[in-house]
């Protein structure tokens, strides 16, 4: 630890440069650690002459990480990150704050329906839910969140909730206007609800046909939206059909809100699964969530 005390100012350094280096901003580090920005931009100073290294270049609009920088963020996140759970783990305060992301269909159609139940159940947890668009990585902002993949992955503090299973859904409403659909043929003479999210790779119209066999002519995009929970909604407000992931839409076929015009379904390769940061211990409040999602998917 003598050779740590002579290469820093203090050990505060660490958690001031961790704050500047995540937010990109000293004046942003200075709200969340509730100093002056001149006492971050001192500490950064203070810790580049001790190290003999700039960690920081400087501009109008922030500040950026040089490569010395990204190179000690690199290992001072995740040890950080180790600490404050061991931390939480040792004295007892096992963290009953829970937040778990995921994408906004699993959120709205599954998760915030379980998680109102589990709750109830456990009003000592509480389990915050965030949407996004992409695949985030479990770290300081979340502790939880639910990805696709490979059946076989073998990612450490993953949990695979369900198989991918795909099925054409549609309202009610929507075959009484238009008519039944009389098999695959027949779906392009239908309004066809397409999903085309940037960020995740998810199947398409034309790869869940081709698992049918089928080699007709492409479907119509009546509706092209690029969020599924959108296709979600263009369904149920009787637009068309679409396809439907098991784990978004088995509630709602359930319940009659909506059906499957055909009989036809796949299961891929792939699973959702709930997945924790690889190298932290899962605290007993986070595992107790996750095995209750497992029990009642």
């Amino acid at each position: 630890m003598s050779g740590l005390q002579k290469l820093l100012p203090s050990a505060n350094a660490l958690l001031v440069f961790e704050a500047a280096a995540r937010l990109q901003s000293f004046k942003a580090a200075a709200l969340e650690l509730n100093v002056t920005q001149p006492s971050i931009s001192h500490t950064i100073k203070s810790m580049e002459a001790h190290l003999g290294v700039q960690l920081f270049e400087r501009g109008n609009r922030g500040v950026r990480l040089t490569k010395a920088g990204a190179e000690l963020n690199a290992v001072l996140t995740p040890a950080l990150a180790q600490i404050e759970d061991r931390l939480r783990n040792i004295s007892g305060h096992d963290s009953q704050t829970i937040t778990i992301a995921a994408s906004t269909s699993v959120a709205a159609q599954w998760l915030l329906p379980l998680t109102a139940i589990f709750q109830r159940a456990h009003p000592g947890i509480n389990v915050r839910i965030m949407t996004t668009d992409r695949n985030v990585e479990p770290g300081n902002e979340v502790d939880l969140t639910i990805r696709r993949g490979l059946l076989n992955w073998s990612r450490p503090n993953s949990w695979m909730l369900c198989r991918e299973e795909l099925y054409t859904i549609c309202s009610p409403a929507y075959l009484e206007r238009a008519g039944p659909v009389r098999g695959l043929e027949d779906l392009k003479n239908h309004a066809i609800i397409h999903n085309a999210e940037p960020f995740r790779n998810r199947m398409t119209w034309q790869g869940w046909l081709k698992c049918q066999g089928y080699e007709g002519p492409e479907l119509p995009e009546t509706l092209v939206l690029n969020d599924y929970q959108l296709a979600l909604q263009a369904c149920l407000a009787g637009e068309g059909i679409a396809l439907g992931w098991s784990i978004t839409s088995k509630n709602l076929v359930d319940t009659g809100i909506l059906v499957r015009p055909l009989c036809q379904e796949i299961h891929t390769d792939y699973g959702f699964y709930m997945i924790g940061p690889k190298t932290l211990e899962i605290s007993r409040a986070r595992m107790k969530y996750v095995n209750w999602l497992r029990e009642n998917v």
